[in-house]
């Protein structure tokens, strides 16, 4: 067994769902054109398509309620943000559209 860092970990295994399933997207700030702020997904845009690795506005709250309506809809999204610090922005979405899907539209 090989041995590596998490980071690439993490990005191969990405890639391998990316390939194996074409439901699978990311969408995450920066992600695209730039390949993250860690470099996690340098390559993917051109690897897998500008579709299914999308750039967003710095806005948590928009990238995991895009996330959520699309794995609502059937689709596997992948929503990267770029520091913990910021997951709270996306607190409401998480805790009042998410967690309460199933009871409010039977998703």
């Amino acid at each position: 067994m090989s041995v590596v860092t998490y980071l690439e970990a993490i990005r191969q295994g990405l890639a391998e769902e990316m390939e194996r399933d074409d439901r699978v997207f990311l969408l995450g700030e920066d992600i695209g054109a730039y390949g993250g702020a860690f470099k996690l997904t340098d390559g993917f845009r051109d690897r897998f398509g500008a579709d299914r690795v999308i750039d967003t506005p710095i806005s948590e709250a928009a990238i995991v309620g895009a996330a959520a309506g699309a794995a609502h809809m059937g689709l596997r999204p992948v929503a990267e943000m770029q520091f913990i610090d910021f997951i709270a922005c996306a607190y409401d979405i998480i805790t009042n559209y998410v967690a309460t899907a199933r009871y409010r539209a039977g998703l």
